[in-house]
């Protein structure tokens, strides 16, 4: 097989599964094997293996010798990293657009993050449906760290987006708590549109802290 044709093939294989995971078609607790994805997909094994070491160095399956794979549960140290990577990363996204907004960029963030805002309100006032809140949270976030330009961050901040989305899906299910995102984002705005760095990287902080004992329960159930 050239390598060309491979990448390509590894490539589809990995977002094959990623799609299922995103999907909730794979579950907790269930072995799967790569033979059986390689034979629905109509590829070969290899590239079907690589993707699911990729999957597990993203921290997304555990593989288990001999078996297959299965889906990771997330232990209090992934949640404490995920917590640490994102105020870091995104701390400093919302702070570099505070001290930017006025430049024609800034003004196109701006009204990114305001149509995210709009939408959260819209779906809390209607609806409430969770799943439809987190994508417009998660674009609320994904267009700051795009905004900064960073590479580095983009990536890993893409690494994280599944993790990131599960322990949303979580916290939002408590009473109160998309009331309180909705508020959270909207004081982190309002920092970056007034210009005030420090105020909107302490918000963003703030933001990330809130839900973070909600989602340290998921380890004990």
């Amino acid at each position: 097989m050239r390598e060309r044709e491979f990448k390509v093939l590894q490539k589809q294989a990995y977002q094959y599964i990623k799609d299922q995971l995103n999907s909730e078609t794979l579950k907790y607790n269930t072995i799967y094997s790569e033979s059986k994805l390689a034979l629905e997909m109509g590829i070969s094994r290899t590239p079907v293996r690589d993707a699911v070491h990729r999957l597990y160095q993203e921290g997304l399956i555990d593989i288990i010798p001999n078996k297959g794979f299965a889906l990771h549960k997330m232990t209090e140290k992934d949640i404490i990293e995920i917590y640490e990577v994102r105020s870091a990363i995104e701390g400093y996204c919302a702070q570099k657009a505070a001290e930017t907004i006025a430049s024609e960029k800034g003004k196109e963030l701006f009204n990114k993050l305001q149509f995210s805002l709009d939408m959260q309100q819209k779906i809390l006032a209607s609806t409430k449906d969770i799943f439809d809140f987190v994508e417009h949270d998660q674009n609320f976030h994904n267009y700051l760290v795009c905004y900064s330009g960073n590479d580095a961050f983009i990536e890993i901040f893409s690494q994280y987006m599944y993790k990131i989305k599960k322990l949303a899906c979580y916290s939002l299910k408590h009473q109160k708590r998309m009331e309180d995102t909705l508020k959270e984002h909207s004081h982190i705005l309002s920092a970056i549109e007034k210009g005030d760095a420090q105020k909107a990287y302490s918000s963003t902080l703030l933001h990330m802290k809130a839900p973070l004992n909600i989602n340290l329960e998921t380890v004990y159930e």
